[in-house]
């Protein structure tokens, strides 16, 4: 889980198969562990249309987006 000023990135842990889609399309957000398991490195590491096309991207839908509320 990693927060940006307008949203969070998730990582769904159970999910995610380490495809590596998502570190091809954001490089400098998204990264994976040892286990190569999909992890945010730096959620304001690429555009947010880059990291929004590796959520989509997802093969298994690990990923999401959540929008925080205005505070």
């Amino acid at each position: 889980m990693a927060a940006t000023a307008h949203s969070e990135i998730r990582v769904d842990r159970s999910l995610c198969m380490g495809s590596g889609q998502c570190c091809w399309y954001a490089p400098n957000t998204f990264d994976q562990d040892d286990e190569t398991i999909a992890i945010v490195t730096d959620p304001q590491g690429d555009p947010e249309e880059a990291i929004r096309s590796a959520v989509s991207g997802c093969p298994t839908g690990a990923l999401s987006i959540v929008e925080n509320e205005a505070e």
